[in-house]
């Protein structure tokens, strides 16, 4: 019984050791059942990127305004006398002298336009003044060379020299293609067409008519020489056709009555005929004085600028009233999407000739440069022509004194 008992200890001793070996190797290659954590990567904060805004659309551009200066001075009434002061001693004429002493002023302007009372011929023989004038070419050079560019031609004297010195006439300025001139024609073509120039933008029609031609008429079959008042139709016809073609018109008329300074029941009829069928500005000649700056006011309401008369540029007419004459400065205006320019001034400023006491020495001043030291030497200043009497003139003419 006691072995019995001592062999189940020992079984049982020899149990635990094996329960305690087998528990000593489970310890030492046992599988970790629940996973080990991994560290959690921490993200760093990133910066909040703004969306960029979208881009403002391009402003329109302002629409572009033209502007343009106009000048125009009056009658180039080209004498006996001026014609021999261009004449050189070797036998060639020159008259860049007419105008010398304005070209400062000239320049100032965009459109410079003369109105050519006197028709220009290449033969000397044909060299005559008053009362049939004939005018060597070499006075549309100097007329040129001073800076005009648009001349106006229809006159009371356009025929003195007949058909040739019209057709004479036209061959010139069409040599010279970078001035425009209008009043005469040698084609039927050309005389049909509405003359308009575009100057720095802005399209400008100009219109010239004489009221006549000393009595002259035109062949049956060349009416179109020389534009005329006879037919106000066709001059209505004109300014209409003109208004579909141009952005602003002029109208220049060779109109009213000499030596009369102030305009006539015939102009105003006529400046009425114009301004109702559309023109823009009126600047006639003709009358040998100065006649005043008028406003009119056509059907539709427009407000239209009218120089009765600019009177002499240049003469050697032996009056003093005749020594005076003027610039019309006017200043148009358009801006892109206007149906038509308009104007924005319209001034006058007063010119005068100057002939030396010899008379042969010819040439025109503005009146804020011809001096009581010039007027002396004048030829009629043994009549009394002082600067401050041509500037008084003036004054009394159009006003001027009373603003």
């Amino acid at each position: 019984m006691i072995k019995s008992v001592k062999r189940i200890c020992s079984l049982l001793c020899a149990a635990a050791l094996l329960t305690g070996s087998l528990t000593a190797c489970s310890s030492k290659y046992a599988i970790v059942s629940k996973e080990e954590e991994k560290p959690v990567p921490v993200l760093e904060e990133l910066p909040i990127v703004e969306p960029e805004p979208e881009p403002e659309p391009e402003p329109e551009p302002e629409p572009q305004t033209f502007t343009v200066k106009l000048c125009a001075v009056g009658d180039n009434l080209i004498h006996d006398n001026l014609i021999r002061s261009g004449l050189r001693e070797d036998g060639t004429y020159n008259y860049d002298h007419f105008y010398e002493h304005v070209l400062d002023q000239l320049a100032q302007f965009d459109i410079k336009i003369i109105n050519q009372e006197t028709v220009l011929v290449n033969d000397p023989a044909n060299y005559t003044g008053y009362p049939r004038f004939g005018s060597p070419y070499e006075v549309g050079e100097a007329v040129i060379k001073a800076g005009f560019n648009v001349i106006t031609h229809a006159t009371n004297h356009s025929f003195d020299k007949n058909v040739k010195g019209v057709e004479s006439s036209v061959a010139f300025w069409r040599e010279h293609p970078e001035v425009l001139m209008v009043g005469m024609y040698d084609n039927e073509e050309d005389f049909n067409e509405i003359p308009v120039k575009d100057f720095g933008g802005i399209k400008i029609a100009f219109l010239n008519y004489t009221y006549g031609l000393n009595g002259f008429q035109l062949p049956e079959d060349k009416q179109y020489l020389v534009n005329t008042l006879y037919d106000d139709n066709k001059v209505i016809s004109d300014i209409q056709r003109a208004r579909e073609l141009a952005d602003f018109i002029i109208v220049f008329p060779h109109w009213g009555t000499e030596y009369v300074y102030e305009a006539t029941t015939y102009q105003r009829s006529e400046a009425k005929i114009f301004v109702d069928a559309g023109a823009d500005l009126i600047i006639g000649a003709h009358p040998h004085v100065v006649e005043p700056l008028e406003i009119l006011t056509a059907e539709d309401g427009r407000e239209v600028p009218c120089y009765w008369s600019l009177g002499n540029f240049i003469s050697s007419q032996s009056e003093v009233p005749r020594m005076l004459g003027a610039m019309a400065e006017v200043t148009i205006e358009m801006t892109e999407g206007d149906e038509r320019a308009h104007l924005v001034s319209a001034e006058i400023e007063p010119v005068a000739t100057f002939i030396s006491k010899d008379t042969k020495f010819i040439t025109s001043y503005m009146l804020k440069d011809f001096t009581e030291e010039i007027a002396a030497d004048h030829w009629l200043s043994k009549k009394g022509l002082t600067a401050q009497k041509l500037q008084d003139l003036f004054d009394d003419i159009t006003g001027k004194e009373e603003e």
